[in-house]
């Protein structure tokens, strides 16, 4: 008997049984309450013994596999639309050694100082693959009755921590108490494995999107004059339509998550406040953009906002257009606000996909997140909001993500990244048109169409080259004038700047000499309550503790005194002495292997060379305005034209370097 049962086993296997499709359900859990050190304390290694219990955050993780083929990251949630899944996926993801988004980090050593209540919460769920496409939390038996699932596990990968013990990367850093993830960073990868370079990144960026806006048809009087009234209506204007993905690939991978900036040769450097004022010309000051809500309280809003009940959002006409959520596509809501005529709600829908297709720009290629909504539903209060420090909070976490070694795309408001490369690396710039003072400056900027593919890559290549061997005198660190941030008094706050349930730190005190100070050695950076970076960016996760709001409403507490702090600058990239010992045993300054034996020339780029050429001979040409010298400026411009050939001819005929 024994044998033939065995026999009828091996010809006919028992059937593998799969989870059922469940709802989805978003847990509505409050928020959870930890320290962090305001003393700046330096972080020491985590000890997994020590892991508190951890709820995962819903919009903290990124898509699972990364692929950038559509699907909104979880950290884009709760936009994911959907419902239930299939176990397998967090099997895969658990075969690869990767933590579950509910599985718990090690808890790190806060160090010695006071500690104060600071951050942002988070709620907890298990992420999977819905129907469409989209993650979504998993109902389990052990949710408690605020849906929060508790999770016992405790994460498996720490390779992206770095610990005195972790063995160090010829390329540095050789002490790792500043960028503790860089274990899981793209440029340790392309240090140590070169072969395993990922190339250019997809960007996700919605121009369509934008030139639909621009054409937009007012249905309902008054909506126009009070989407001017927000202060966000130009941003229609000032978006580029095209990216230059290798550049920005170039720039991620000096993107250091621990510390919010770029890490350079020469220093530390990053996007500020005052550049996203002058850039863009939206409101950095004003109140924190710190709402959150669960999944059905967005839903439930998404159907009052288009007045559907939650029915039939996914059903009749709309279903393909909502998803379980309320997720929706940016076109079908713009429609659906222009067929209302409801002055309110066709001003809501305008700014839900002005929102989600310039600053908050996440993987879906063409949906919303639901979360843009909270920030909508009071009319009193759109002029109130820091729209400009939650865009630079979402494209932080953007970049950080875009840092693990396994990620392949780049989202948030990538206008703003592209035209903070040109106002201060002269060597990328493009051609610039005349603006006013008082226009965004993003506007001015002249963004080529460049070709993809290989040449992208060798694009990607040399730009590595050129940022290589930059030194801080290729940098113009103060693009707006010396008192470009004087104005603009909330660029030195310090602390943790937020979107909804997303997070980061901001500390100016690392960027002195962006505000024409020198460069002192700064403190340590403020840490989140717990953190997981791991290399396969599959489960990247930053958790605050919910007094971000209080610490930015104290302005006088949170605000750097430069004058304290360090002197005015003699030389726009003065720094201390110590400072080049202090970040380089601390930094990744290179990302590719300096060459052997006598420095090489810097490569050069033919169109950057031939467009400062131009400027150079044919600016005098067109200032002049005196119709007597029309013949002898014909002849200078004459000239200039031959020389600029000559020089392209000599260019080009170099060996490629």
């Amino acid at each position: 008997m024994a044998t033939g049962r065995k026999e009828n086993e091996e010809k006919n296997p028992p059937k593998v049984r799969r989870k059922k499709k469940a709802d989805v359900v978003r847990p509505d859990g409050h928020p959870t309450v930890g320290q962090l050190s305001l003393s700046r304390g330096t972080t020491s290694t985590p000890t997994p013994d020590t892991a508190p219990v951890w709820q995962a955050n819903w919009s903290d993780s990124i898509d699972k596999d990364d692929d950038d083929d559509g699907d909104a990251e979880v950290g884009n949630a709760p936009d994911a639309g959907a419902a239930a899944g299939d176990a397998a996926v967090d099997d895969a993801v658990d075969g690869a050694g990767d933590a579950e988004a509910g599985d718990a980090p090690p808890q790190a050593d806060l160090g010695v100082g006071k500690t104060a209540r600071v951050g942002v919460s988070s709620t907890a769920s298990s992420h999977f693959r819905g129907p469409d496409g989209r993650y979504a939390s998993r109902p389990s038996s052990e949710d408690g009755g605020d849906g929060n699932r508790k999770r016992k596990t405790t994460r498996k990968d720490m390779s992206w921590f770095l610990t005195a013990e972790s063995p160090m990367c010829s390329g540095g850093p050789v002490i790792p108490d500043v960028i503790l993830s860089f274990g899981g960073h793209i440029g340790l990868v392309l240090w140590n494995s070169p072969e395993q370079d990922r190339g250019v990144l997809d960007g996700f960026h919605r121009p369509r999107a934008v030139e639909t806006l621009r054409r937009y048809k007012w249905s309902a009087e008054g909506s126009k004059e009070m989407v001017e009234a927000t202060g966000l209506s130009h941003l229609t204007g000032c978006m580029m339509q095209h990216l230059d993905m290798a550049l920005l690939s170039a720039f991620v991978e000096r993107w250091q998550p621990d510390t919010n900036t770029f890490h350079m040769p020469f220093g530390e450097i990053s996007i500020l406040l005052h550049d996203v004022h002058h850039i863009l010309r939206i409101p950095v000051d004003g109140q924190l953009m710190g709402d959150e809500a669960s999944q059905d309280t967005l839903k439930s809003d998404m159907g009052g906002l288009v007045r559907l009940s939650v029915d039939a959002q996914v059903g009749g006409k709309w279903k393909s257009k909502w998803y379980d959520n309320g997720a929706m596509h940016a076109e079908g809501l713009l429609v659906r606000g222009g067929e209302l005529k409801i002055k309110e709600m066709e001003v809501q829908c305008y700014l839900f996909v002005l929102l989600g297709s310039t600053l908050f720009v996440d993987k879906s290629r063409d949906r919303l997140r639901p979360a843009i909504n909270l920030f909508l539903k009071d009319h009193r209060r759109l002029a109130d909001y820091a729209w400009g420090a939650g865009a630079l909070a979402y494209l932080y976490r953007q970049l950080g993500v875009a840092t693990r070694a396994g990620s392949k795309g780049l989202c948030g408001c990538l206008t703003l990244l592209q035209a903070w490369i040109y106002e201060y690396f002269p060597l990328f710039r493009p051609s610039q048109l005349p603006q006013s003072p008082d226009a965004p400056r993003a506007s001015s900027w002249i963004s080529p169409r460049l070709p993809g593919g290989d040449e992208a890559r060798q694009r990607l290549v040399r730009y590595r080259q050129l940022l290589d061997e930059l030194s801080a005198d290729d940098v113009t660190w103060t693009p707006y004038g010396r008192d470009g941030n004087t104005d603009i008094p909330r660029s030195l706050y310090t602390g943790p700047i937020r979107f909804s349930d997303i997070a980061e730190g901001y500390d100016p005190s690392r960027c002195l000499r962006q505000f024409g100070y020198r460069q002192i050695i700064p403190a340590a950076m403020t840490v989140p309550h717990d953190q997981y970076r791991p290399a396969s960016g599959s489960s990247y996760i930053v958790f605050w503790d919910p007094w971000v709001n209080q610490l930015w409403d104290n302005v006088a507490a949170r605000r750097l005194e430069l004058d304290f702090a360090s002197r005015p600058c003699e030389h726009p990239s003065e720094i201390v002495e110590e400072y080049v010992d202090w970040f380089l045993t601390r930094s990744h300054p290179r990302i590719t292997h300096p060459t052997d034996g006598e420095p090489q020339p810097r490569p050069l780029l033919v169109h950057q060379v031939l467009r400062e050429q131009i400027v150079d001979r044919l600016g005098p040409v067109l200032l002049t305005r005196d119709r007597s010298k029309w013949e002898e400026d014909g002849g200078k411009l004459y000239d200039m034209v031959a020389g600029v050939f000559e020089l392209y001819d000599q260019l080009v005929g170099q060996p490629p370097q």
